[in-house]
């Protein structure tokens, strides 16, 4: 009976792992034989000898302590929970949420902001109230599952942004104000530098001493604008947390420094050479009926209300493409964004 083609060709692969199957197996009786027999010129054997360590692969489910051992971290079964969106009736008449974000370079859309704030303009109280929040929160970006939110701008702009805050937080931010880290030092130089009211020492790794070592001592500090991008962006020595009280810091002291020089009253030429370094969609008619709450804020600190996504609203995590990130606690942060924005008062 002659075999078709196919046919040939299927007898020949089936017979193919069949030898190598029998291989196998006469292979491992043969090994056996040999490290088990007292004639054998070789000699096998796996007893005392030490455990070969796998070479480290990220664990998607545990942190590796210094010490060497493992801690457990509870994995997720879904993205990080969305909340509900808050109500447009349940925040104050008037209030204005701007994002305000740093980056390295404007490029096109493919770079990460690093530096995340929402700032909340409250006319009803004359209060401002900032929020940061660290660069490696895990959140869900509409149409991308989840990733940093420092990644949502160069995945969709603004409008991505915007989502990703309604998702996540509850609140879609009204305008955003983007600044690159070039740009800063030239704003900070251009008004003589800023003096920053430091609440905790900073030691770091740095390029503006010749030791490449920095130190920065609590108390008022004043800062050209290559030792304030410094100063807010350092965390070699420190944590997102550390790094976001920082820009908080610096911010404030550009501000007062604003309100010092009486720029408030030159905002509308100042708005059209500082484009140049600023990039957003916030309109000169926007700012010009709030520069009245701008004076007061300064004269009595209380009226600029100071908020972060700390420690206590998130949980180390490590996902399973092995990246080290924060995973966010949806409704502890949610809370403190009621605060922040007067949610129900």
């Amino acid at each position: 009976m002659r075999l078709k083609k196919h046919q040939s060709i299927t007898i020949t692969v089936v017979f193919i792992l069949s030898m190598s199957f029998i291989g196998v197996i006469l292979g491992s009786v043969f090994i056996t034989a040999m490290a088990q027999s007292e004639n054998s010129p070789w000699y096998i054997s796996l007893k005392d000898k030490q455990r070969t360590p796998t070479p480290f692969q990220p664990y998607s489910f545990a942190n590796i302590m210094e010490d060497g051992s493992i801690e457990l971290i509870p994995q997720p079964m879904f993205t990080p929970t969305p909340v509900p969106a808050i109500p447009e009736g349940e925040l104050p008449e008037n209030q204005w949420n701007i994002i305000m974000l740093g980056v390295d370079d404007f490029g096109e859309n493919n770079f990460r902001t690093d530096v995340i704030m929402l700032l909340s303009v409250n006319p009803k109280h004359g209060t401002v109230s900032l929020v940061s929040f660290p660069r490696d929160l895990y959140v869900t970006i509409p149409g991308y599952w989840s990733n940093r939110i420092n990644t949502a701008w160069a995945l969709g702009g603004f409008p991505l942004l915007q989502q990703t805050f309604e998702v996540n937080f509850g609140i879609r931010p009204d305008n955003y104000m983007m600044v690159n880290y070039n740009g800063f030092k030239d704003v900070v130089n251009s008004i003589g530098g800023i003096e920053v009211s430091v609440s905790e020492e900073l030691q770091d790794s740095c390029q503006l001493d010749p030791s490449g070592w920095c130190i920065i001592e609590p108390g008022e500090q004043h800062m050209d604008g290559g030792t304030a991008l410094w100063y807010a962006r350092s965390r070699l020595t420190t944590s997102d947390f550390d790094r976001n009280r920082r820009a908080q810091e610096v911010v404030m002291a550009i501000f007062k420094k604003a309100v010092n020089l009486n720029m408030l009253t030159k905002v509308p030429e100042l708005y059209s050479l500082y484009r140049e370094y600023v990039d957003t969609d916030i309109k000169l008619a926007q700012v010009l009926p709030l520069l009245p709450m701008a004076k007061p804020l300064m004269t009595n600190s209380d009226n600029i209300r100071r908020f972060s996504v700390g420690p206590e609203m998130v949980s180390n995590w490590i996902t399973y493409e092995g990246a080290m990130v924060l995973l966010p606690n949806n409704w502890a942060i949610s809370e403190m964004l009621s605060e922040a924005l007067y949610r129900n008062e």
